[in-house]
C-alpha cells in the first residue's frame, strides 16, 4: 500500500516553481588546496563536518574505487565547497560530500554502506583488491595528492542563508537530487528536524520499511 502511495505521489509531482530569492547576497569565496591526508584529519576532528541539509552516501564501491584510483593516478578531480562557520571557524561541507565520505572511509578501511572491508574494485589491475594499508609505495601518492576547495563567506544575512542557495545551485544541475532534498537543503530550521524525527519513528519505519537515500519517506510525510 505504501509503495503504491509512493508510485502515485512521484507520479503526481509537478516542476518546481521558479524559485525568488528573498535577498541579494555578497557571498566572497577563495580557493585553498588541500592535501589529502590534510582533509582526512579535519574530518577526523570534525574541523570539517558535512551538515544536516546534506543527502546520505550514495556512491556504490565501484564510483568510490575510481575516485580513489584517479587521485593515484594523478588525474584532476572536481573540487569540493565549504563554507567556514564564523563562530567556530569549521568547515561546513556544501558539495563534495561523497569524495570526502569516500576518503574517509577508504583511510579508515570500511566502507560504510556495506559495512565491509574498503577494498579497491573495478579499477586498474595494479590496484586491484588493494586497501589503503595495502597501497605500500603509492600510499604517499595519494596522501600527497590535492583537492581544491572553493571555500564561501556568506556576508549580508545572520541566517547565512546563503550558502543553502550556494548548494541548491550546484546540485540541481544534475539529475541526481531529489525534490525532497532540496527542499531540505533549502527549508532548513526546526520543521525540517521534525520531518527527520518523524521519520525515525518505530511503528512508521515498519509501514515503510528501510530508510530512503533520497528522502522519499520524508516527502511521504510531508
Amino acid at each position: 500500500m505504501v509503495q503504491e502511495m509512493v508510485l502515485q505521489q512521484e507520479e503526481a509531482v509537478e516542476p518546481e516553481p521558479d524559485e525568488v530569492l528573498p535577498l541579494k547576497y555578497s557571498i566572497t569565496s577563495y580557493g585553498a588546496d588541500y592535501t589529502i591526508d590534510g582533509l582526512i584529519k579535519r574530518l577526523n576532528h570534525s574541523s570539517i563536518y558535512v551538515p544536516d541539509f546534506q543527502r546520505g552516501f550514495v556512491w556504490k564501491p565501484k564510483q568510490a574505487s575510481r575516485f580513489i584510483e584517479s587521485l593515484l593516478l594523478g588525474l584532476p578531480v572536481p573540487g569540493i565547497f565549504l563554507s567556514k562557520e564564523k563562530e567556530t571557524q569549521k568547515l561546513l561541507v556544501i558539495d563534495g560530500q561523497q569524495r570526502l565520505r569516500t576518503l574517509e572511509y577508504f583511510y579508515n578501511g570500511i566502507f560504510a554502506n556495506t559495512k565491509k572491508e574498503f577494498y579497491l574494485e573495478g579499477v586498474q589491475k595494479k590496484f586491484e583488491g588493494l586497501t589503503y594499508k595495502t597501497l605500500t609505495e603509492d600510499r604517499r601518492r595519494l596522501d600527497d595528492s590535492i583537492l581544491h576547495a572553493t571555500i564561501i563567506k556568506d556576508e549580508p544575512s545572520d541566517d547565512e542563508s546563503g550558502i543553502y542557495y550556494v548548494f541548491e545551485r550546484i546540485n540541481t544541475g544534475g539529475t541526481y537530487l531529489q525534490p525532497q532534498e532540496i527542499r531540505s537543503a533549502i527549508y532548513h530550521g526546526r520543521f525540517s528536524k521534525f520531518l527527520r524525527t518523524l521519520n525515525e519513528n518505530e511503528e512508521w519505519r515498519s509501514i515503510f520499511g528501510s530508510v530512503n537515500k533520497n528522502m522519499r519517506d520524508q516527502e511521504l510525510i510531508l
